[in-house]
């Protein structure tokens, strides 16, 4: 797992006082389908003091297969990292989303898989 993480180095939005969440999602289904689930959720254009704000699906470019969702506004290059997301066995993992975007993941995702199919696990920060 350490090298994985090694091959996603993005910047997060989630910092180190906040909690980190890792969803698990079992499905035959590929990651950027899942992906694209919580990013079809979220097609909201979200005005904030910077600019709108939109989610989109990029393909990591590490050894391994995985993908990013990605937060950015229109008018800036910068993008930050909402979550990674990758296969681990029969389950597709949605990892390291901050605690403020919980609802834009839990409510697409149980809605496709039910809730017997999605887990979560919480993380608080180190203090």
């Amino acid at each position: 797992m350490n090298d994985r993480k090694a091959n996603k180095t993005v910047n997060f939005i989630c910092g180190c006082d906040h909690m980190t969440i890792w969803f698990c999602v079992k499905t035959a289904q590929t990651p950027n389908i899942v992906a694209e689930v919580v990013r079809a959720f979220n097609t909201f254009e979200e005005e904030t003091s910077k600019d709108k704000c939109v989610w989109i699906i990029e393909k990591g470019k590490g050894i391994e297969e995985y993908w990013q969702i990605l937060s950015k506004y229109e008018q800036q290059k910068d993008v930050s990292c909402v979550a990674l997301v990758y296969r681990e066995g029969d389950t597709v993992v949605l990892g390291e989303v901050a605690d403020e975007v919980l609802p834009n993941f839990l409510a697409p995702l149980l809605a496709r898989y039910g809730f017997d199919n999605v887990k979560w696990i919480v993380a608080n920060p180190k203090r």
